[in-house]
């Protein structure tokens, strides 16, 4: 068995696969569908796309959806009842000047705020028409799966590869450093990453098995605007950037959208908060927490 690597750029990040195979045709068969994938769920859910399915919705506030965007609604959904609103798909990152894709955002010096409207954030007025597959959303109502989508689909395609390819031993789906795992490496060994403390530069390796793997930090993506510096990450309670002392977030869970829809709690809430909301003995999942002055509080074990 041998680990053959790509990396493409899509969703306006990195994507980086590898796949534990027999032979370089079967794993180059692998990535140009799983690429194929990702391209697809970009056309369908990017909100910088006018012609996405998403855009469309949040333009007409109904429409009729693909089984692949009422998925990853209902799993929204389901991940905003969780962690009661902290991750939210209806709240509007644009209103903080976040209005074109991230690489876009850095080539302008200066974003503007946009004039803030009070918009409705109340996940449970979205509505499902489950026979015609009919999504209506209310007034001031727009879904945005930013915090959500990588994860999720790095989860989803992981499974997939796994199981179209019975010789594949290991695969890791990366898609901008919210990724799964699956199987082990050519050695027959967990597979390595590292978690970055953003404030003291060392990085820790752990070892991470049929596991997904969610960062997310305020630290990480940035603008300024002439309101101030804003960043990705926004408060359920005040349409706005958080004011916890954390910088970043990692967690590990079975699941790619618990994991990133843990790091906003996270993120929001503080730590205390957020294993109260969700407790980890019950949701089986470990995080890795750095503060402002460089400490962390970890429940992941470091090799």
């Amino acid at each position: 068995m041998k680990e053959y690597s790509y990396e493409e750029r899509h969703m306006g990040t990195a994507v980086s696969l590898s796949f534990v195979c027999r032979d370089q045709i079967t794993a180059d068969a692998m990535a140009s569908k799983t690429f194929s994938v990702i391209k697809d769920y970009e056309l369908r859910f990017s909100r910088f796309l006018l012609t996405s399915e998403l855009s469309q919705l949040n333009q007409a506030g109904t429409g009729i959806v693909s089984a692949e965007f009422l998925t990853v609604l209902k799993r929204s959904l389901e991940m905003a009842t969780l962690t009661k609103n902290n991750f939210n798909p209806l709240l509007q990152v644009k209103l903080l000047g976040y209005t074109d894709s991230y690489s876009q955002l850095k080539t302008n010096q200066l974003k503007n705020i946009l004039p803030y409207v009070s918009y409705n954030t109340d996940h449970t007025q979205c509505d499902i028409h489950k026979k015609t597959s009919r999504v209506t959303l209310k007034q001031n109502q727009q879904l945005d799966f930013g915090g959500i989508l990588k994860g999720y689909l790095a989860t989803e395609i992981a499974d997939i590869v796994m199981d179209m390819n019975d010789t594949c031993t290991g695969c890791i789906i990366n898609i901008g450093g919210d990724l799964a795992t699956r199987g082990v490496d050519e050695l027959h060994q967990p597979f390595i990453f590292h978690l970055y403390n953003p404030i003291t530069g060392i990085e820790l390796p752990i070892a991470i098995t049929n596991k997904s793997l969610a960062t997310s930090g305020t630290y990480a993506r940035e603008w300024q605007t002439d309101d101030g510096i804003k960043n990705h990450i926004v408060d359920e309670h005040t349409h706005r950037n958080p004011k916890t002392d954390i910088v970043a977030v990692s967690i590990i869970a079975n699941d790619g959208a618990l994991t990133e829809a843990l790091t906003k709690l996270f993120l929001t809430r503080g730590v205390n908060e957020a294993i109260t909301i969700v407790p980890p003995h019950l949701y089986h999942y470990q995080y890795f927490v750095c503060l402002k002055s460089g400490k962390t509080n970890s429940t992941i074990s470091i090799i």
